[in-house]
Order: C-alpha cells, then sequence, then structure tokens
C-alpha cells in the first residue's frame, strides 16, 4: 500500500503455543539479537493467510493452519522513513521437523514461558499482549502504535 510516495509494508505473524510456551524466532542484525513471532512480509497477490504459512515453512520448516486474527499493531519508525502494519494470527502446528531457515538474519529459534517472555527483546514490544495470550486471552484487538529499538 502506498500513502504520499511512501510505502507501507504489510507483516504477517504467527502465534504458535506449544505446552504452554510461545514460539519465537531470534534475528541478529549488526550485533544486535532480538525475537519476532514467526513471520514476514506480504507478497502482492498472495492472501494474508497464504503469506504466513510461506513464512512459516521458510524460517522454521514446518507447516501450520493459520486460525484466527489475534492483534493488529502498527510500527511506525521516529525517522519517519518506515511503517509497519502487524496482523498477528494464532496459529496450529501440522506436520513438518522444526530446522532454522537458511536466510541471513534468522539466528535462532524456540519456545518460552510467560516469564520469560516477559523480559524479553521482543519486535514489535508486544511483550504484554503474548502474556496476555498464554493466559488464555484470545480476543482480537487492536494494539494500536507501538515502537521498539533494534
Amino acid at each position: 500500500m502506498t500513502i504520499q510516495g511512501r510505502d507501507i509494508r504489510v507483516r504477517v505473524a504467527g502465534v504458535l503455543i506449544n505446552e504452554g510456551k510461545l514460539l519465537l524466532v531470534a534475528h541478529k542484525k549488526n550485533d544486535s539479537i532480538y525475537w519476532l513471532l514467526p513471520g514476514g512480509g506480504v507478497d502482492f497477490g498472495e492472501s494474508l493467510t497464504e503469506a504466513l504459512e510461506r513464512e512459516f515453512l521458510e524460517e522454521l520448516n514446518i507447516n501450520v493452519k493459520v486460525k484466527d486474527l489475534l492483534l493488529i499493531a502498527e510500527t511506525i519508525y521516529p525517522s519517519g522513513d518506515r511503517q509497519i502494519l502487524n496482523i498477528c494470527f494464532c496459529c496450529q502446528y501440522s506436520g513438518g521437523e522444526y530446522q532454522l531457515g537458511n536466510e541471513q538474519r534468522l539466528y535462532d529459534f524456540n519456545f518460552f514461558t510467560i516469564d520469560e517472555v516477559e523480559n524479553m527483546k521482543i519486535l514489535p514490544p508486544l511483550n504484554r499482549e503474548l502474556i496476555n495470550i498464554l493466559n488464555g486471552g484470545r480476543e482480537a484487538r487492536y494494539v494500536g502504535k507501538i515502537w521498539g529499538d533494534i
């Protein structure tokens, strides 16, 4: 989507919970490591669910079933040069062996407890919302504009 000559990036992300733990993927940029929900950009002509299924396969070599919408959050960089619309869905594992993908920025993956999620560097900073989901909160909500430093 283009507004006033700038692109808004649409990013889909998946909330996959196994035995009460949340799946996150670590990215490394320069010397900084941060965690994200698995997911990525939506290609032109691709549905949100198709994009998320593709991203799980690329990042973690697994298949998922995309379920209900959980969160929508906007990330607008303080510099004003980048805006991301984050759309998060509940996902269910449906097959494949967990294995980190080949993209250079991918660094690690793991499942985390509520206590671990609380103090992690997650981008965008959805820690509170993710803890709510881990506690059983499943009502879809618009989080609004959020920002977290990389």
